[in-house]
């Protein structure tokens, strides 16, 4: 695993260091904040199987209209199984991580996205007894965005903790700078 992230994170230097000669006229790269808000879906026997609300926020720089990367942090808001039946355990319950961003421009206000990384999850107890811990998880993502102008767009998105078995579905507003 390690590996394959020193190569990732390599190959993606290589790209963002000749990234600007592939940059469109319209295009100018430069940091942006986005906020999102969701679902979340997890299928554990420590947690409510329902789906529950995710907030986040994540902050980025795009190299070029192809590439950029982003660090976000997401809540995942489980409901923990705590009856006197059911097993002591974790679930998943915040994730942060640094993600690669590739994006696929359609047109000129459509774009396809891929979403690449790693990150922790936090993991809570169902019992007081037990102490909380973190798991590093891969991230794999895709979506569409929507640009209403150079520095102002929208997104769905679907994303995928490989570890936790963690569906995250939202939407998110994205101001670039």
């Amino acid at each position: 695993m390690r590996h394959i992230i020193i190569g990732a994170a390599t190959l993606a230097t290589l790209l963002s260091a000749a990234a600007p000669a592939f940059a469109g006229p319209g295009f100018e790269p430069g940091v942006y904040a986005e906020i999102i808000g969701g679902r979340t879906s997890v299928t554990s026997k420590y947690a409510a199987n329902g789906d529950d609300i995710s907030l986040g926020a994540g902050l980025g720089y795009q190299y070029t209209p192809n590439f950029g990367f982003e660090v976000y942090t997401r809540s995942l808001s489980f409901i923990p199984l705590v009856a006197a039946v059911s097993a002591p355990g974790y679930y998943p319950d915040q994730h942060s991580g640094i993600a690669a961003i590739g994006t696929m421009p359609l047109n000129e206000s459509f774009s396809l996205l891929g979403r690449a990384g790693v990150g922790r999850t936090t993991m809570k107890a169902n019992r007081n007894t037990m102490s909380d811990r973190t798991d590093t998880d891969a991230v794999v993502g895709v979506g569409v965005r929507y640009a209403i102008n150079r520095n102002f767009s929208l997104s769905l998105e679907g994303t995928y903790l490989s570890k936790s078995e963690v569906s995250i579905y939202t939407f998110g507003a994205r101001y670039q700078f």
